[in-house]
Parts: C-alpha cells; structure tokens; sequence
C-alpha cells in the first residue's frame, strides 16, 4: 500500500511542477502572439466556410431549376408524341370501320 501511495504522491508532484512550467511557458508574449494568430486562422476559416456553403446553396437552387426547365420540356415534348399518336390511332380507327 505504501509503494502505491508514495507513487501518487510522486506523480502528483510531477504533475504540478510540469503544469506550472507549461502554464508559465504560455503566458510568454509569443505564445500570445501565436494564439492571436491561430484565432485570427479559425475565424478566417469560418468566414470562408461560411462563403463556401452560401455559395454552394446557390448553385445547388440554380442546378435545380435549370433540371426542373429540363424535365418540363421532355416531359411536355412526351406528352405532344402522345397526342400525335393518339391521333393516328384514331385516325387509323376510323379508316378501319370505314
């Protein structure tokens, strides 16, 4: 019991001592420096990521448009067949019963 007692004592020394050196370490002016810069970085980023997805929304809205004309030209060019063959049918029809 002593031993693992004794280890925790250690290691919570340790770890004081090296939170204190890494805490100290970061309160110098560059490590300031280098945090304003990383924050500057990320909020960049965002703006861009942020331009990113508004553009992307708009040419998705405008791809679906142009799709939507598309498949209502075909479609209307399908049913203008339809109707033509239907007339044949019915013109073909009545020579039939003639």
């Amino acid at each position: 019991m002593e031993s693992k007692c004794s280890n925790f004592w250690i290691g919570l020394g340790a770890g004081t001592i090296l939170g204190a050196i890494i805490y100290r370490c970061c309160q110098t002016s560059k490590a300031k420096q280098l945090k304003d810069k990383v924050a500057h970085a990320l909020h960049v980023a965002s703006d861009q990521a942020e331009d990113f997805v508004e553009s992307t929304k708009d040419k998705v809205v405008d791809t679906g448009t142009k799709v939507a004309d598309k498949v209502a030209d075909k479609t209307f060019d399908v049913a203008e067949k339809a109707d033509e063959m239907k007339n044949k049918v019915h013109n073909f029809a009545d020579n039939v019963k003639k």
